[in-house]
Parts: C-alpha cells; sequence; structure tokens
C-alpha cells in the first residue's frame, strides 16, 4: 500500500513541475485582443488641468457622449513634455478616438481631440498633437454654454447686453469695456486676469445679480483666468 500512495505522491509531482505557470497565471502585460493606439502628445496650460473631472484618451462608438473605453491621463511634470499614450484593446464597436474631459461617472463633457478609427483594420498611430489645456473652445463649451448662455443669450436677451452664445462670446468679450464697470474695466483685457471685469464678477458680488457661485468649482475660474494669461486667443 505504502509503495502505491509514493507512486500517485511522485506521479503528481511530476506533472505540477511540468505545468508552464504562464499558462495557469497568464501576465498581465499580454496581448490584449482587439487594436491598439497609440499617440504621443504636449499639454500646455497646466494650471487649467482639471481635478474635478478626469483627462483620459478614450474610444467612442456611436454613442459619442459616453466613451466604450478611456484611460486617464496624469498630469505632466512640465509644460510641453511629450507624453506617450495608448489603449490597447479597442472594441469592433470603436469608432473614434478622443482626448476627452470626462466627469467621475465617465460622462463626456469635452473632447479637445477627436480621431476617426471606423475604418482601421490594424493598430492606429494617431498623430502628434499638440494640446493647450486652457483653450478658449474648452471655456465656450465647458463653462458659457452650460452655466452662461441661458442668461446672456444673442439679441435682446442678452443680459448686460452680453452674448456668450457659440461665436459671438468672444468679440463681445476680449478688449470690449464692461458697462458695468466703475473703474472702466474691459471685460477681457488679454494677458491680464486682475484687470479683466469677468475675473471680477466671478470672484467677487459686485454686480446687481451675484454671479461668485455661477461655476459649479473653483477650477473653472482658473482655467478662465489661464486663458486670460496665456493672452486670451481665440483658439
Amino acid at each position: 500500500m505504502n509503495k502505491i500512495i509514493y507512486k500517485l505522491f511522485f506521479a503528481v509531482f511530476l506533472l505540477l513541475i511540468s505545468c508552464d505557470d504562464g499558462d495557469l497565471h497568464p501576465e498581465g502585460t499580454g496581448e490584449a485582443e482587439g487594436l491598439k493606439a497609440t499617440m504621443e502628445v504636449s499639454f500646455s496650460g497646466l494650471k487649467a488641468w482639471p481635478s474635478a473631472y478626469q483627462m483620459v484618451l478614450a474610444a467612442y462608438g456611436n454613442d459619442t457622449e459616453n466613451p466604450l473605453m478611456s484611460k486617464q491621463i496624469s498630469v505632466p511634470k512640465s509644460e510641453n513634455d511629450i507624453v506617450v499614450l495608448d489603449l490597447n484593446g479597442l472594441p469592433e464597436e470603436a469608432r473614434t478616438i478622443g482626448i476627452s474631459i470626462l466627469t467621475k461617472g465617465r460622462k463626456l463633457i469635452y473632447n479637445y481631440y477627436t480621431y476617426d478609427i471606423s475604418n482601421a483594420t490594424e493598430d492606429v498611430v494617431l498623430p502628434i498633437s499638440q494640446i493647450n489645456v486652457a483653450s478658449f473652445d474648452r471655456i465656450q463649451h465647458q463653462v458659457f454654454d452650460n452655466y452662461c448662455a441661458p442668461c446672456h443669450e444673442a439679441g435682446d436677451k442678452a443680459a448686460a447686453g452680453l452674448s456668450l452664445t457659440d461665436g459671438k462670446s468672444y468679440m463681445n468679450l476680449v478688449k470690449v469695456k464692461a458697462n458695468l464697470s466703475a473703474t472702466n474695466k474691459n471685460r477681457i483685457e488679454p494677458g491680464m486676469p486682475s484687470q479683466s471685469f469677468l475675473v471680477d464678477i466671478l470672484t467677487e458680488d459686485i454686480v446687481d445679480y451675484n454671479h461668485t457661485d455661477v461655476l459649479p468649482q473653483d477650477e473653472l475660474v482658473t482655467l478662465i483666468k489661464e486663458w486670460i494669461t496665456q493672452g486670451a486667443k481665440d483658439n
């Protein structure tokens, strides 16, 4: 009986040592199913990097508001550092890839960059990109469209004669006198947030309607300040 038990034990031992541990526990770095997308990008305007939200590289299908998959991007250590980004295992239903700002619930707030991959049959290398985090386009779509345009519409409905709708806001802000400013400031003075009346009313209760709580996060005011500091460009 002892010989039989010994032989059985020895056979099990040989079986265990002959097994490839890589097959039992596949490495996490192995190739994922689906295509891979890679891009190199540099960022400027880092003071406006979102913290209440997430900056991500994301893949979208027919639903362009909710990504199929995304990968969070960490804040670069310095301006204009080259960052290599990738997404592994793109779903077959992926149609576009974008650098996006998402809510913590992964709902799209703003797209900086989109690239069509609907016809891709092999791994995708996206064009090298330079992104200004504090772009005017982001301010228009994330701030003005969501929080300001309902009161500052076009035409006679624009509060204080200021339209902040897309296509009109820039010309109504930059180097335009603020008719409510007691010190004759411009609504936006490029390069000078402290001399821009828009910043004043977002941070001080100085007009009939208190604007200091219009924006839900302080970082949106920081976004506007950073854009002004960079010269308040129309891009």
